[in-house]
């Protein structure tokens, strides 16, 4: 009876690991110009492609889902690559996906080979311009939004942090004009990061939203939570938003719990709490 039912949870949990969630919501935004009103930005982290698990398959899921939505951003946080294998595969994918302002990526720790996870490795030199991919390492690109009326344009600035400095070198290169200045940064920053007063928004990853987590009495716990203040979803951060994605994949072990894998379209909304709605799947 315990191989059974230890073999039905495992079972249910490899499950879980592709059974994606694909959601619109909004994101309220403070102060956002109302020509930056109804920007959709994708959001995918943490593929780890290369791991076990079918990781590969739940991220052609996302991509499938996002293709039929047409987003105007999209941006990866981090962790896309786990080593060598699942290299190929994986960024022919990703070139599937098409924005008009661009598609920008930042490092995680795996493609650094920082894990310890054994199946870990450097994947080498990433091909990622082939995939259509931008990769920014502490570095910025400015973009204009074009609005209904062409003489009535916003500024829309999207930096990415390097895993390994945090982003740091960007405290002096941020354009402070921008009507929108966007963070991409694989590790969830804290809440005292002098970055926190730099951006509007900030797009994390690397927590899985905690990959396994078990009911408890004071609700769903993860096993390993690095001590982070959050796991998941839309938060404050310094003057703007904090936005933590579940990821795709899995790492360690093939399995989720309680934590499905994620992609998020967000619609920018000018004003409002800033914690953006239950959305849609």
């Amino acid at each position: 009876m315990a191989l059974l039912a230890g073999a039905g949870a495992a079972g249910y949990m490899l499950f879980e690991s592709q059974w994606l969630r694909g959601r619109e919501a909004p994101l309220l935004v403070d102060g956002l110009p109302e020509e930056l009103g109804g920007l959709r930005i994708l959001h995918i982290s943490d593929v780890h492609a290369g791991q076990l698990g079918m990781n590969l398959r739940t991220l052609r899921k996302a991509v499938n889902w996002a293709e039929q939505r047409h987003p105007d951003l999209v941006v990866l946080t981090g962790d896309i690559l786990g080593g060598r294998l699942g290299q190929t595969g994986c960024l022919d994918i990703l070139s599937r996906l098409k924005a008009p302002l661009g598609v920008f990526a930042v490092l995680g720790n795996h493609e650094y080979g920082l894990s310890k996870n054994p199946l870990t490795s450097a994947p080498g030199p990433i091909p990622w311009e082939r995939a259509g991919i931008t990769l920014l390492r502490d570095t910025c690109v400015p973009i204009v939004w074009p609005a209904d009326d062409p003489r009535e344009t916003a500024t829309v600035t999207v930096c990415g942090a390097d895993y390994i400095t945090g982003g740091h070198p960007l405290l002096d290169g941020i354009t402070p004009d921008a009507d929108l200045a966007v963070l991409l940064t694989h590790l969830p920053p804290d809440p005292t990061d002098p970055l926190a007063e730099k951006f509007h928004l900030a797009f994390a990853g690397h927590t899985h939203g905690g990959q396994i987590r078990l009911p408890t009495p004071w609700g769903l716990r993860s096993l390993h939570s690095e001590g982070l203040p959050y796991i998941e979803g839309v938060h404050r951060w310094g003057r703007g938003l904090l936005v933590i994605s579940a990821g795709i994949g899995t790492t360690f072990l093939p399995f989720r719990l309680f934590t499905r894998p994620q992609v998020v379209l967000y619609r920018l909304t000018p004003g409002g709490s800033g914690i953006h709605g239950v959305g849609k799947e």
